[in-house]
């Protein structure tokens, strides 16, 4: 029977072998005291080295405790007296803005451009031949309309 390597008595130590090597591993000890003796020699190695660099130490949490307040915060709450407030503000806003905008729109003109012909379209001459239409529409209603040839 062959003696077991280092490396695989670390990973034994260290709890990183499957089920086989544990079982093949502990028949192995049981019946040869020098792997037995390379076992321990290697665990307590591998214990003061995690001693030293402080992995045994138990870390210790501190939890500070809850400091729960004696009655309770109130948020501001949106409350029907307040929301008329802000509904209100926001009709005479709104109406301002429809107002304001009415008398900005009768004192501009408006220019529309319409790509019609004013006849019909005569398939052998090229559009460019043909005379453009301008509507132009006053603040009143009344359309003019020019031809350009």
């Amino acid at each position: 029977m062959s003696c077991i390597h280092d490396d695989i008595i670390q990973k034994y130590i260290d709890g990183e072998t499957n089920r086989e090597e544990v079982a093949f591993i502990e028949n192995h000890i049981a019946t040869c005291k020098k792997c037995g003796l390379k076992i321990e020699n290697q665990r307590r190695v591998a214990a003061s080295v995690k001693k030293a660099i402080n992995l045994l130490a138990k870390d210790s949490l501190e939890i500070p405790e809850f400091a729960i307040p004696s009655r309770p915060v109130k948020k501001p709450s949106l409350t029907i007296k307040r929301f008329s407030y802000i509904i209100t503000a926001a009709c005479i806003l709104l109406f301002v803005i429809v107002i304001t905008n009415k008398k900005e729109m009768k004192s501009q003109v408006e220019i529309t451009r319409d790509t019609d012909f004013a006849m019909d379209i005569d398939a052998n001459r090229p559009v460019s031949q043909f005379p453009l239409v301008i509507n132009i529409v006053d603040a009143d209603g009344n359309i003019y309309e020019y031809f350009i040839k």
